[in-house]
Parts: structure tokens; sequence; C-alpha cells
């Protein structure tokens, strides 16, 4: 389990650190304070620097650039040019401080038992696999992405545009797959990590960790905590038609009643159940690895937030889970604190963490600190 946390050169952050992390963390900060960077540090570090995770989050964001396209870079020579193909790739320059991913760019990531892991943009060279870089001349990619550890196999040189574009499409499977767990070594498998984004989990997302609740026979604990939201609740269906998604892509899941009757859509439910259901599925599937949840109240009411902790952190100590969650909302920190209120042994388990980039080191809030902030009114956020 992470107790400390430190990033260099990520994102917005030139160095920063959280300390005495808690088995459930909650990150708050004003907006752009980088949260949910925080968020993506950890998932990349606890996949053993697995190179989908940076593509899948500079996706999420909207960060790809355009292969073939002349890089604004001043002065430098466009070798644009030279690039085989055109069209959209994961920009990883904004994973570095500066959203350079120039020759010399680097970025590191530790924590407790995890890394240092590095990331560092280097020039492409004669000893480089021209798979990776080109075919016939490595000089149609100039750069190459470098991504080492204790948890990397050997070294991944990765293709990298001018432009900051990962040339996925380049990179054989066997360079993607994913690493061995923390200073594991080879035979170790990494460790469990779900992100859960403020727009919870895509629906095929949702149906294969559904799948892995049906194979362990654990359908009932996702049922018993979609409850929280309606009592009346019996059962949760995924259809196996395809057609319906065709037509939306939150269709095919069902959920049946007491009493029996029809069984009604989880849309018709609004964002709050979809919350709670994905939740309550990534908290099943990460037992002894690590939980990530952007904007963890978002759909929910004021009225459900201790219950939706109890939930948190009971299944987080019951299944080795640790967790990191962030929140913009005032009522999501009340719900925490009336959570350790009625349940002190939870005080322990829990801890928040204010994220000011000027401090270069999060504030950490725990145990009689929580309910003293609701208590008091004092502004964390």
């Amino acid at each position: 389990m992470l107790g400390n946390l430190r990033l260099e050169g990520f994102r917005g952050f030139e160095t920063y650190s959280l300390n005495e992390l808690a088995r459930v963390n909650l990150l708050v900060g004003k907006n752009n304070c980088g949260k949910t960077s925080i968020l993506e540090a950890i998932q990349f570090l606890v996949s053993g620097g697995d190179p989908l995770v940076l593509t899948q989050a500079a996706n999420r964001r909207g960060e790809v650039s355009e292969i073939g396209a002349p890089a604004s870079r001043g002065s430098r020579p466009d070798i644009s040019h030279l690039a085989p193909a055109r069209g959209s790739q994961p920009d990883i320059s904004h994973f570095f401080f500066g959203h350079l991913a120039d020759p010399g760019a680097r970025l590191r990531l530790s924590g407790d038992g995890y890394g240092p892991l590095c990331v560092a943009v280097r020039l492409v060279d004669d000893d480089d696999d021209p798979r990776y870089f080109g075919g016939d001349s490595v000089e149609s990619v100039p750069f190459v992405l470098e991504i080492t550890g204790n948890a990397v196999e050997g070294v991944r040189n990765l293709p990298l545009t001018e432009n900051g574009a990962l040339l996925t499409s380049r990179i054989p499977r066997r360079a993607l797959r994913r690493s061995a767990g923390p200073a594991g070594g080879p035979d170790v498998p990494t460790l469990p990590v779900e992100l859960v984004t403020p727009d919870s989990l895509d629906p095929d997302r949702m149906r294969v960790l559904w799948d892995s609740v049906l194979t362990e026979v654990r359908e009932s604990e996702v049922v018993d905590a979609v409850k929280l939201l309606d009592s009346d609740l019996k059962s949760i269906h995924f259809l196996t038609s395809d057609a319906l998604r065709m037509g939306s892509d939150r269709a095919g899941v069902l959920l049946g009643f007491q009493g029996g009757g029809r069984r009604v859509p989880l849309g018709s439910y609004g964002d709050g159940m979809r919350r709670l259901f994905a939740l309550s599925l990534a908290l099943t599937q990460t037992a002894h690895g690590v939980l990530l949840v952007d904007e963890i109240d978002t759909g929910l009411h004021w009225t459900v937030m201790e219950d939706m902790w109890r939930l948190v952190v009971a299944t987080a100590r019951r299944s080795s889970v640790q967790v990191f969650a962030t929140t913009h909302s005032f009522d999501c920190i009340r719900g925490l604190a009336a959570l350790i209120e009625s349940c002190p042994e939870a005080a322990g388990e829990v801890s928040i963490h204010k994220i000011e980039r000027a401090l270069h080191k999060a504030v950490c809030f725990a145990d009689d600190d929580i309910p003293a902030i609701v208590e008091q009114n004092i502004e964390v956020r």
C-alpha cells in the first residue's frame, strides 16, 4: 500500500509529494490544482509503467496530435514530412512539465514499494528497432519515449513524433503488455488498478467487470451496494444482444425489483444509480490493488454520502483495496466526517489531502481533523 507518493516533472507538477496516505484517501482542492493528474500518476506507477495508461489518459482529455502536421516549435526544423502516415495519435507531451516532449524531457514517479518509474525523451539511434521507427529508415520518427523502472521488463523504447504523438499502431503488442508489480520482477503479476472517471465506467468495461463478478459469485455485493439508492432493488442483468447498444451506449443493463414486474433500464434511474453501480463494480474487482475515483460524489445526493463512504471503507478494508478519490463537494467531506463519528474505527483508515501546487506538498488531514473541518466549517476545497 502506498504510504507516500512523489511526482517530478509530471503534468503541472515540477515537484510534489503526498505523505501519510491511508487506505482511503480523498483529494480536495481548487479547479486545475492537479487532483486528476495525481490519480493518473498513481495509475501509471501502480501499473508498472504500462504505456496504455498514458494513451488512455491522453484520449480521455482530448490530448491528441495530428501525425504529419507541422509542429509549432519556433525555429526548429520542420521534419513532419518524414512521418509515414497521417491521423490522430495520443499526444504524450502534456504529461511532461511544460507540455514539451523534447529530447531531455523527463518525468519520475515513486512511492512506497513502487518505482522509481522514469519516462524520458531522447533522439532515435541506430540501435532502435526499425519496426517501431519507420521500417526502412529510423529517420522517419525522430524521438524515442523511454520508460524504465524496477517493475518494467527491461526498457520500453516507444516511437514518438516531433509533435509528441505516440505511434501506438507501430508498437508490437508484446511491448505494450503490462509488466510486473512493485519491485517484484517479471514473475509477479501487476496489481489490479481501476480508474473510474466522472462519466463512470464505459458500458464495455462494465460488462467485463460484471462477467468477473458472476464468475466469482459476488453479484449480491454489487446489488447490496446499489440498494443504497433503492431498497427494493433485487437483481441486475446485462442483456447479451448488441442491437440495443447500437442506439445508445448506455442501454443493455436492466434492474429487477421486489414484487416482480417489468425490469427497468439502469438509465431510467439517472446518474446516481449508474455511479454507485460503477463504483461497486470497481471495488469488487480491485482486491489487493488500487481504486481511483475522479469526483466520487458525481450524481449522488448529499443524504447518501455517509452510506457511500461506509460502503467504500468497509469494502476497501475487507478486500485490501487502497482508494484514492477526488471531490469538490463539502457534502462529500461532511459525509466522511459523519462516518468517522458514527464508526470511530474508520478514522484510522481515511485521510483528506488538500492539493496546492504552490506548497509542493499536500496538506494531510486525518483522524480527528476531519470531523473538526466540518464542525468549524474550515474551507479545504
